[in-house]
């Protein structure tokens, strides 16, 4: 595993494209920056990296990160700052036959704007030659606007996380083109109701079977019918008791005992206490 930040310090360490192509091996003796002839004399374990996570460097170039992955063939999950994403690096990720990535984990932030443009031709290469990926995306973007260029059609996210309330357009953009979604948390969402666009996910996500609500509203008949449609492929559901409304069909007691008949297991929304 290489995490590339500053332990000793809240901010990240400075580290220009040049110094990162040359990172081959790391050990308790020997520090980050050293020099790649330093490196050939630990070769073969410096190729077994498997973890590769990269985030706050501004000087960094898409051709560093290029160089350390081609290098590492073992490597088998890669995080990155979305602004370090460009169609060269998709391409030259999809082009290392020896490389066989598991998961692409990217993280998006507003203070990270304007956001590099990827074309569809560069996703759609890279999904086909890594059709098992598991692409992990964590959003904080407050704009519309901002995130709609994340949910191309041929973008494979697998797993989607909201730090922020999203939009219903956005919501509804996730059902129509994230066929592959497998587990989706929103840490909030307001000031509607999320049950329309959570029904629409549940119709046009199959493989969605890890939902996570933090404060969002629901209605209790609302996430039944969710639960109703997702039961057979349904394995995490976390709702906070504080998000689900009750309704003239339906209580909380009433739809716990409702939902857990469907799942073949007890369920009950997480409690939360009020401060």
């Amino acid at each position: 595993m290489l995490a590339l930040m500053n332990t000793a310090k809240p901010t990240f360490l400075e580290i220009d494209n040049d110094k990162f192509k040359t990172i081959m091996t790391i050990s308790n003796e020997e520090s980050i920056g050293q020099k790649k002839d330093r490196a050939e004399t630990d070769e073969d374990s410096s190729k077994t990296l498997q973890l590769l996570r990269v985030k706050g460097f501004p000087r960094l170039l898409p051709e560093g990160i290029q160089a350390l992955v081609s290098y590492c063939r073992y490597l088998q999950e890669l995080s990155l700052s979305y602004s370090l994403l460009s169609d060269e690096l998709l391409l030259a990720l999809s082009s290392e036959k020896q490389v066989q990535l598991e998961t692409l984990r990217l993280e998006v932030h507003p203070e990270t704007k304007p956001l590099p443009r990827v074309s569809d031709k560069a996703w759609f290469t890279f999904s086909s030659h890594l059709p098992n990926i598991n692409l992990v995306l964590l959003s904080y973007m407050t704009s519309e606007d901002d995130q709609s260029p994340l949910f191309a059609p041929y973008v494979p996210i697998t797993h989607l996380y909201f730090g922020e309330a999203p939009s219903e357009a956005i919501m509804l953009c996730i059902a129509y083109q994230c066929p592959r979604l497998i587990e989706l948390v929103i840490a909030a969402y307001g000031p509607d109701l999320i049950d329309h666009t959570l029904l629409s996910i549940a119709q046009g996500c199959p493989r969605l079977s890890a939902i996570g609500l933090g404060d969002c509203e629901i209605t209790c008949s609302g996430l039944l019918e969710f639960v109703t449609i997702c039961a057979k492929r349904l394995r995490i559901l976390y709702v906070w008791e504080t998000s689900l409304i009750e309704d003239s069909d339906l209580d909380v007691t009433e739809v716990s005992k409702n939902i857990s008949l469907l799942l073949g297991r007890t369920w009950v929304p997480e409690y939360i206490p009020l401060c």
